[in-house]
């Protein structure tokens, strides 16, 4: 079955732990163009300290927090489903969903999941996105209110 077997991994002692995701690839035609898009939409600006792999590799870009990765590789989007999920406050779940629908020429509706609300979008090369928060007393009051 493919490279994985199951049998191989019951011998393991010790289970490795796995800090956090430490970047995600994304697929676009041109990465300045990109640049500008995940610039002005979502905040992200070049990681100084690995520019470096610009010439041959990604362009990679972040939040100032530097808790957000995201790889720019030129190239075609090749019907990617996986959708790439943000987690944000409530407060700013609203504030996020105001300029997304600011800047996109579409009304981006939001999602009530019981538990959560999330919005989705897609970037210019139809690469998915979500915004989801779990502060659902504080959007379900902001958003029941309208």
């Amino acid at each position: 079955m493919g490279r994985f077997s199951i049998q191989n991994t019951l011998s393991f002692k010790m289970n490795p732990k796995l800090q956090n995701i430490d970047h995600i690839h994304v697929l676009v035609p041109d990465r300045q163009e990109a640049l500008d898009w995940y610039s002005t939409i979502l905040g992200l600006k070049p990681i100084e300290r690995l520019l470096f792999w610009e010439k041959t590799g990604p362009l990679t870009i972040g939040n100032d927090e530097g808790s957000i990765h995201i790889a720019l590789f030129e190239g075609e989007p090749k019907n990617n489903r996986s959708v790439i999920a943000f987690n944000a406050t409530g407060k700013e779940f609203i504030n996020w969903h105001k300029r997304i629908n600011d800047a996109l020429s579409e009304v981006i509706e939001v999602d009530d999941h019981s538990v959560s609300f999330s919005i989705y979008f897609a970037d210019p090369y139809g690469n998915p996105y979500e915004i989801t928060s779990y502060d659902y007393e504080i959007l379900s009051n902001h958003y029941n209110e309208k």
